[in-house]
């Protein structure tokens, strides 16, 4: 299928497409202004649309041209947005080489070591892209494209900004590659880094193995595999199954960081024999039942004392229960629904998995955590999949991230703000901080209800008893609006809140 002839944005002059997915039309174009091959991607979705449609649009193109401005050599360079025919345009680099999925469909599965050494790549792009304060969220081996010299790079993500999870096809399906989503997205929680870093244990095992780890007979059964299932992982990962196997674990907070992925992908791509040390898993441990210990405690994955005799319940909820009510154990029903639907929409699968929960038979305390992203530039923001209510023990952790209230004259800094010298050289601006006490940069948390609450300082970690009803809202010590306008980055925090039932 030809474009000849027809010119986008007055600017862009289509020829042969290139490829065609569900979000969107690739097609070898040429930049007439600048006289330079380039790929344009149509997306199937119309810029017209109602408020939602256009906050999702404002997001996508905040996104892409985040992505544009990350010059990495495993990020696609992103040229261009542009509107025409009523739809969105993304005018890429033009990639000489194939596509990962079409490299393994055509001459099979990579090596270990060769497939460490793209995963080496591939690391270092989304932490570029996460540092640039954007997610992928659609990490699959149809997104990495082969350069000539046969390196990795990172494209559509411009379609990923515009998908997020919750955008339907017109037969009502859920967009994406289920077996490359991480749990928390199948579930409806809020993702972040981590969940990119699954993607990307996903792919690796795909390119390696030749078989999607998490693939199953129809999309319902593929939703289950991917929240509750372990991973099929053939013999033939060799070294770099470890770190395969660390990369898709359930639970965000449990996975390595991209340092440490590095770290264990450059040994296999070196010619190791293993990949070295990976943090290990949260471990939950049951208390021996001997009522002498009872004044000891054993702490879980969520830092919570368990009772002798008793094992913690691994309750680890990444988003709200079906029915509003009270929050329910991970011990899971198989999910017979699966059986017989045929197409899931985002609130079908969603919904289908918290239902398939049971309610807990005693009353040990449970425990609800989900990943959350906190924007530099967005002021208070409510974190999405936890109720709050009095009584109940908060918890925020610091995963991963850095930002800077100022990203032309400040340097990035972590969730403990600025050293007292730089936070004393922006005095000037003090005005704009939310708790005057603490360094710009810190992060903040608050409850909002029907009362006033304190503002508690992050830092690395932070927990404290809700005193009433309300919201977790986080933020950075810079106030929105003027203030934060030159702020960057991103925090990734795990928020946990512990209620007895």
């Amino acid at each position: 299928m030809r474009g000849t002839e027809r010119l986008i944005a007055d600017r862009y002059l289509l020829h042969e497409m290139l490829g065609r997915g569900g979000m969107g039309t690739v097609w070898r174009a040429h930049d007439r202004l600048l006289d330079r091959p380039v790929a344009a991607k149509e997306l199937h979705l119309l810029t017209q649309g109602d408020d939602e449609h256009r906050v999702r649009m404002r997001r996508a193109v905040r996104e892409a041209r985040a992505v544009a401005r990350v010059p990495h050599p495993h990020v696609v360079g992103v040229h261009d947005l542009v509107e025409s025919e009523d739809r969105l345009w993304i005018v890429m680099e033009l990639v000489g080489g194939p596509s990962l999925a079409h490299r393994i469909a055509e001459a099979g599965p990579l090596t270990p070591r060769h497939t460490a050494i793209l995963g080496l790549q591939l690391v270092d792009a989304l932490e570029a892209v996460h540092a640039a304060g954007a997610l992928h969220r659609d990490v699959k081996p149809a997104n990495v494209l082969l350069r000539r010299d046969g390196d990795a790079v990172l494209t559509d993500f411009g379609i990923a900004a515009l998908d997020d999870g919750e955008f339907l096809t017109g037969t009502g399906q859920l967009v994406g590659s289920l077996e490359y989503m991480a749990p928390e997205r199948v579930t409806g929680a809020e993702s972040g880094p981590p969940s990119d870093l699954w993607s990307l244990g996903a792919t690796l095992a795909t390119v390696c193995c030749g078989r999607s780890p998490f693939r199953r007979q129809g999309g319902p059964a593929t939703l289950h595999a991917v929240a509750y299932e372990e991973p099929d992982l053939p013999e033939q990962l060799g070294p770099l199954r470890p770190v395969v196997e660390a990369l898709l674990r359930k639970a965000p907070g449990d996975r390595p960081s991209a340092a440490a992925a590095r770290t264990a992908l450059r040994r296999v791509a070196e010619g190791e024999s293993d990949a070295g040390p990976l943090p290990s898993a949260t471990v939950r441990v049951p208390r021996p039942s001997d009522p002498a210990a009872d004044a000891d405690t054993v702490t879980s994955g969520h830092e919570r004392p368990v009772r002798a005799g008793r094992t913690a319940p691994t309750a680890n909820r990444t988003g709200p229960s079906a029915s509003g009510g009270s929050p329910r154990s991970a011990r899971r029903k198989p999910l017979w629904w699966a059986l017989a639907a045929t197409a899931v929409t985002p609130a079908a699968a969603v919904g289908g998995l918290f239902l398939a929960g049971v309610l807990p038979f005693d009353e040990e305390p449970t425990t609800t955590t989900v990943s959350h992203v906190v924007q530099s530039a967005t002021g208070w923001q409510p974190v999405t999949g936890v109720t709050v209510r009095r009584g109940d023990r908060v918890a925020v952790r610091f995963v991963s991230g850095e930002w800077t209230v100022d990203h032309r004259n400040i340097p990035m800094t972590g969730p403990a703000g600025y050293d007292a010298a730089t936070d004393a050289s922006l005095d000037g601006a003090k005005d704009c901080k939310v708790k005057a006490a603490a360094p710009f940069g810190t992060l903040l948390a608050v409850l909002t209800g029907d009362r006033k609450f304190p503002v508690h300082t992050v830092g690395r970690k932070v927990t404290f008893k809700a005193t009433g009803n309300g919201t977790l809202h986080l933020g950075m010590n810079d106030a929105a609006g003027a203030c934060s306008e030159d702020n960057r980055g991103t925090l990734t925090v795990q928020v946990s809140i512990t209620r007895q039932s």
